[in-house]
C-alpha cells in the first residue's frame, strides 16, 4: 500500500461522483447543526423529545458530548468539507473518508446504545458508506491511495 497526500499542484482532480459527496456532505451537516445545537441547548434530550434514560444508562450521562460532536464534527465539519470538495483541495478526498469513517462509528455506536432505532440512522448509515467508497475511489483515482 502506498499513499501520497499532497498531489504537486495542491489541488485535486474532482470526478463527477465527488459531487454526490457534496451533496451528502450538505444534507448531512445541515442536519446536524440544529441537532446539535437543541442537545446543547437541552443537554437531557427534551427538546428532541428523547427519553432521558436513553442517555444516562451510556458513559455519556448527558446529550452535551453528542450535541457537541454534531454540532462541530457531523454539521460544520460536513459543510467546510463540502467547501474544500468544490474548490478541489488536496484534503477533500482524505477528509472524506476520515468523516465517512466517524459518521459511520456514530451511527454504529447509537444503534448499540439506543434502545430504539430511528429510520435517520439507518439513513445516516448508507450516507456514511457511500462518502467512505467516494473516498476509496476518489484516492485511487487520483493516486493519492494505491491499494494494489
Amino acid at each position: 500500500m502506498e499513499l501520497r497526500f499532497v498531489p504537486a499542484s495542491g489541488r485535486v482532480e474532482r470526478p463527477r461522483y465527488a459531487w454526490l459527496g457534496v451533496l451528502l456532505e450538505l444534507f448531512t451537516g445541515v442536519l446536524a447543526i440544529p441537532v446539535g445545537v437543541m442537545f446543547l441547548i437541552d443537554t437531557s434530550g427534551g427538546l428532541m423529545q428523547l427519553p432521558a434514560g436513553w442517555i444516562e444508562a451510556t458513559p455519556f450521562g448527558s446529550y452535551l458530548v453528542p450535541g457537541l460532536y454534531l454540532l462541530v464534527v457531523n454539521g460544520a465539519g460536513m459543510l467546510v468539507l463540502a467547501s474544500l470538495t468544490v474548490r478541489r483541495h488536496w484534503l477533500a478526498p482524505w477528509l472524506t473518508g476520515t468523516l465517512a469513517v466517524g459518521l459511520i462509528i456514530w451511527i454504529l455506536v447509537q444503534l448499540l446504545v439506543m434502545p430504539e432505532t430511528m429510520f435517520l440512522q439507518w439513513i445516516f448509515l448508507a450516507v456514511g458508506v457511500v462518502l467512505g467508497f467516494i473516498a476509496l475511489f476518489w484516492l485511487r483515482r487520483t493516486a493519492q491511495l494505491r491499494l494494489w
